[in-house]
């Protein structure tokens, strides 16, 4: 049975609101178990809904090696055009193939006004 560690906070870099943030690739080389999901939520501060989600099973997080002892993903490139200036709080969630959800990271991504047009 693997620790449950509490998650790794994680706080993305600010970005201009209609700038691309670049991808990030994950990799971890411990895990018991394969990863069959990866999933990364994005909620405006003090909002209980979404404003994205980014998801294996649809868009947005690619699983590039999902075997036991050292899988790796990346979540794609994220243009925040849709997301208004603020702060805002994501987590990152993995599902291994006995069907446990970890949290792995959260953490704080702050959107910044874009003053040109």
């Amino acid at each position: 049975m693997a620790i449950n560690l509490k998650p790794l906070n994680w706080n993305w870099d600010a970005v201009t609101t209609g700038d691309t943030y670049p991808a990030i690739n994950i990799v971890e080389t411990s895990s018991d178990s394969a990863l069959t999901r990866a999933r990364v939520t994005v909620k405006a501060s003090g909002s209980a809904v979404a404003s994205l989600t980014l998801d294996s099973d649809a868009t947005g997080v690619t699983i590039n090696v999902a075997t036991a002892g050292a899988w790796d993903f990346t979540i794609d490139e994220i243009n925040p055009v849709t997301l208004t200036t603020g702060w805002y709080n994501y987590d990152l969630e993995t599902t291994d193939a006995a069907g446990v959800i970890s949290t792995e990271f959260k953490g704080t991504w702050q959107i910044l006004s874009e003053t040109t047009d």
